[in-house]
């Protein structure tokens, strides 16, 4: 069985944001927004950034893919002066792991990406769609946030039941 990452929400995530250094914030929100990767974020260029049909363009990524995402309404701001992000990798687990101390959770850099992901799928988005975003070759891998969808959809059937 896979080990699922913790899921979080908005009001979560902005606690987590409220706890950070200033030089990781825009880092976090990139993940937990567009759900990026640590490395896409740390090769995040200004010339992929295209805020006026709202997208970035992750080039080699995983495997070597190119692939676009959608921006979130909460970066456009962020994303206007944007400078080269200078990401480490540890320093970004080191933060958020502290964070997580602090509020007794259980996340890590992945979990940010995984809680986009969760959340596009609560939210009605195609697994498919999701796949794309993500950027994965297999929908098998993609199917692995579908855990707390498919919890939210008992529930929902249970209330709905006659």
């Amino acid at each position: 069985m896979v080990k699922v990452p913790y899921v979080i929400n908005d009001s979560q995530f902005e606690s987590i944001l409220n706890h950070l250094k200033r030089s990781n914030v825009l880092a976090m929100k990139l993940m937990y927004y567009c759900g990026l990767r640590v490395s896409e974020v740390g090769n995040l260029k200004k010339d992929h950034i295209d805020l006026k049909n709202r997208t970035l363009f992750i080039e080699k990524s995983k495997n070597l893919k190119n692939r676009y995402v959608i921006i979130h309404p909460k970066l456009i701001a962020d994303l206007r002066d944007f400078k080269q992000l200078k990401v480490n990798r540890k320093s970004l687990y080191v933060a958020i792991k502290r964070v997580a101390r602090k509020m007794k959770w259980n996340i890590s850099p992945h979990s940010l990406r995984h809680s986009y992901a969760t959340h596009l799928l609560e939210k009605g988005m195609s697994i498919t769609e999701v796949q794309y975003l993500l950027g994965h070759s297999s929908i098998n891998t993609t199917q692995v946030y579908l855990h707390t969808s498919l919890d939210k959809v008992k529930k929902s059937y249970d209330n709905n039941i006659r």
